[in-house]
């Protein structure tokens, strides 16, 4: 069986390492908009933000990073046609965060501010670096065009108190006026033995 699947995967032409599965990490360090370093291959040293997160592969997209050149061709317009320089991501290893003091290259642990919001703290310093945060996936953002229509409802009315709980005590009182009733209806009863 071992000898069918190693003759299987020397007859294909991809690697072995493809068909492996992936295994994710848990947490991760950095997001979109990051000012990260490169700190091992062909580009180390140099720095770059980050455009996006791939969380399956353990990859980052980090600007003017890892450039390929691509032939592209088109049977259309073949003026449009050459040579093109694409960026691919890397691997989530190979990046780390710059430290916003120093500005070199740091680990990262996670801290929390006296409020509760947990904050990324850099170990090389001590600063707590902040997160690039994208104004368009804010609410106010995302909702700023939205008119309410025919069918949504006005905030007043939706704010508007309309259950007030349950009135324990007519409950308690309607409950033992059942129970009283019941036991006289017992009394009444009586059984010959």
């Amino acid at each position: 069986m071992l000898k069918a699947l190693s003759t299987f995967y020397l007859n294909r032409q991809t690697s072995i390492a493809q068909f492996a599965k992936q295994i994710t990490f848990d947490k991760w360090n950095v997001i979109k908009g990051d000012k990260v370093v490169i700190v091992s291959g062909k580009d180390s040293g140099k720095t770059g933000t980050i455009l996006r997160v791939y969380r399956k592969s353990n990859e980052v997209l980090v600007q003017g990073i890892n450039q390929k050149f691509k032939r592209k061709s088109l049977l259309d317009d073949p003026s449009a046609s050459g040579i093109q320089q694409i960026t691919r991501p890397i691997h989530l290893s190979k990046v780390a965060l710059i430290d916003p003091e120093k500005g070199k290259p740091t680990k990262v642990q996670r801290g929390f501010l006296e409020d509760g919001t947990p904050v990324r703290v850099s170990k090389l310093s001590g600063a707590i670096i902040p997160k690039s945060l994208d104004p368009a996936k804010s609410p106010a953002h995302r909702h700023r065009n939205k008119v309410d229509g025919i069918k949504d409802t006005s905030p007043a009315l939706a704010l508007q108190v309309t259950y007030k709980g349950e009135d324990f005590s007519a409950i308690k009182a309607e409950f033992d006026s059942f129970i009283a009733e019941k036991e006289r209806k017992e009394q009444l009863l009586w059984f010959d033995k």
